[in-house]
């Protein structure tokens, strides 16, 4: 909800004014929070150094403190500076009301990065000029890193810096914060503030789009590790706020942002007319629970693609993608979907200790179409409209789950007729010794239908195996008394998890790993395509209740991973990053994918992080964005 900007009662109050200020031509200066009150500092544009301050309890009703102030520039220079502006405060962690700021000066005809301090928050007296640093950055408050205090501050891209005594700073040899291509920070970055909180420090910022004198803003939001303030743990992937459509046509700029009650506001210029407080939505009362790595996202790794065809093994020769895995016996192993030239699709076999690494990869498959693959000799390959990756068919898109001692593989099996499902098994005992006995494949899903994505849940839900597949468009669930179908018998799609309109996963989603139970439920990672973008493979996630399954307690509301990547978009068939495996390794939470339908990929996260933000995800979405005029 955006308030009408003409509400006298939410004005900024002056006791009483002088005929020297002139209203509604104010321009903001800074603000700072002190023991939950806030300090707005502002000048008249026709004034020049002189600056006012006001003060308020909430945020938004403001009384003045003193006007006409001068920063005493030192030595009897008082009154020397033309501008004094972009004022940044903060307070020495280990001395109580020792405050100083960080103001940009014209002194002569160049602007100058200088230090005042104060005991009040209102007398400033210039110590010295900064020479290192000439744009006004946030100290985290209340916080030293071995001595030194830490200060985020760039104009373009967003850097730290270090100082044991405020003055002298020694800066990061690279940035800690830069624009990003595709997302909505793809411009200059600024620094508004910096918030230690019991996760990290939380780094608020914003994305300038100039457009001629109009400078359009997006709001985002980034947290950073508390013993190493450069590393990177989490990033929005959208603005938290933008400036409102209200603001267009005239000259915006930022002031400062606070953290108050839980809450962070954040102060804006407007045409040099008037301020605004912004309520920043996604954060509202929800500060302590900001955890990620970077924004709900999975992190690829460095030594993407993992596995690659292999041209001296014909049956892997034209393409390796969408793999399932299981960890067990201290390592990742992984199943892949292989086709040589021929277009036929088998299952082969690799191995990883740490997830990544491949050790072990076996010359022959493990599995193959014998029982369901019907000759198509006379075919072109992309022809089969319900072919999964193109191909003449065979075994495709393998999901495999352990319950108590045997594996069970739910494929799509693909005989030239409609691709259903199929199941078989295998010893865990015979699978680790490679033993390659693998019970005769039965038929699980109705002649008919093209029923694919199929999976098990690891574990019986009040007695009963839970199988998940996908009847386009949506996700369906099954609960049956056994796993022996025997070929007559098939599952009935008697609940589902469906796509949402005007979302990410508007047009078809199917289930990618088999979910892993967690403390806080089961955690699906699913796939989805976008009715908007009918080409794209992408990747989300959810939490479904531990007791029923069929219950979504939590879903992304942007993916998690999109196909970005050369390796995802340089391919058989480009745009698509399509998950079949997942594992916990540790605290590491490991997702397995084809590439481009032509490669194995995998991308990671920490999973308290990941499960934490999932929690929250959608929280941000029910807060609307409050914004008041307070003069």
């Amino acid at each position: 909800m955006i308030y009408k900007k003409i509400l006298e009662d939410l004005r900024l109050r002056f006791q009483p004014l002088k005929k020297k200020v002139i209203k509604n031509s104010q321009r903001g200066l800074g603000v700072y929070e002190h023991e939950e009150t806030v300090y707005l500092y502002y000048s008249s544009i026709t004034i020049g150094p002189k600056y006012n301050i006001s003060y308020s309890n909430d945020g938004f009703s403001f009384q003045l403190k003193k006007m006409n102030l001068i920063i005493d520039a030192g030595d009897g220079l008082a009154g020397q500076f033309t501008t004094v502006s972009k004022f940044k405060i903060y307070e020495h962690p280990l001395e109580k009301n020792h405050f100083s700021l960080l103001f940009l000066a014209q002194l002569g005809y160049k602007n100058n990065l200088n230090i005042a301090c104060s005991r009040d928050l209102i007398h400033w007296r210039r110590c010295k000029k900064i020479n290192n640093i000439d744009e006004p950055g946030s100290i985290v408050k209340n916080y030293l890193l071995h001595k030194n205090f830490i200060m985020y501050f760039g104009s373009k891209n967003i850097s730290l810096a270090y100082s044991t005594d405020g003055t002298n700073w020694k800066i990061s040899t690279t940035p800690v914060l830069s624009p990003r291509e595709n997302y909505f920070d793809k411009n200059d970055l600024e620094i508004e503030n910096a918030f230690l909180t019991d996760k990290g420090i939380l780094v608020i910022y914003h994305n300038k789009n100039v457009n001629g004198p109009i400078y359009e803003y997006s709001v985002g939001a980034a947290l950073f590790d508390k013993n190493n303030p450069e590393k990177l743990l989490w990033r929005t992937r959208h603005p938290i706020w933008k400036s409102t459509k209200e603001w267009r046509g005239v000259k915006v700029s930022p002031i400062g942002v606070v953290l108050l009650h839980e809450k962070l506001i954040s102060y804006w210029d407007v045409g040099n007319e008037a301020i605004y407080a912004v309520v920043y939505s996604f954060f509202k009362l929800h500060i302590p629970t900001i955890t990620q790595n970077v924004s709900l996202n999975l992190e690829r790794s460095h030594l993407n693609p993992i596995l690659a065809p292999q041209n001296e093994n014909h049956w892997e020769s034209f393409n390796v993608f969408n793999p399932a895995t299981i960890y067990e016996a201290g390592k990742v192993h992984i199943f892949y979907r292989a086709q040589g030239y021929d277009y036929v699709s088998t299952v082969g076999y690799a191995s990883s200790k740490d997830g990544i690494t491949v050790d072990e990869r076996l010359d022959k498959p493990i599995f193959t179409p014998q029982h369901h693959l019907k000759s198509k000799k006379h075919r072109q390959p992309n022809l089969d409209p319900f072919s999964s990756g193109g191909g003449f068919g065979g075994c495709e898109d393998p999901r495999v789950t352990i319950i108590d001692d045997r594996l069970y593989m739910v494929y799509v099996a693909n005989d030239g007729n409609l691709p259903r499902l199929a199941l078989t098994s295998i010893s865990v005992k015979d699978f680790l010794a490679k033993r390659w006995f693998w019970e005769t494949p039965v038929l699980i899903s109705p002649p008919g239908v093209v029923d694919k994505s199929g999976c098990i849940l690891p574990e019986k839900i009040n007695g009963k195996y839970v199988i998940f597949h996908r009847i386009f468009p949506n996700i369906l669930i099954d609960f049956v008394d056994s796993l022996d179908f025997k070929g007559y018998t098939w599952l009935k799609g008697e609940f589902s998890i469906d796509i949402r309109k005007n979302k990410w996963d508007s047009l078809k989603i199917g289930i990618g790993a088999p979910p892993i139970k967690t403390k806080d439920g089961w955690l699906l990672i699913y796939y989805a395509v976008d009715d908007k973008d009918g080409a794209k493979y992408k990747i989300g996630a959810m939490l479904l209740d531990l007791n029923n399954p069929v219950k979504v307690l939590h879903r992304t509301d942007a993916p998690i991973l999109e196909p970005l990547a050369r390796y995802e978009n340089e391919g058989f068939k480009p745009g698509i990053a399509y998950p079949c495996g997942a594992v916990v390794i540790k605290e590491t939470l490991f997702v397995y994918y084809g590439g481009a339908d032509s490669v194995v990929c995998v991308a990671t996260a920490n999973l308290d992080h990941f499960l934490s933000e999932l929690k929250h995800s959608e929280i941000a979405k029910l807060e609307p964005a409050i914004i008041k005029r307070i003069l």
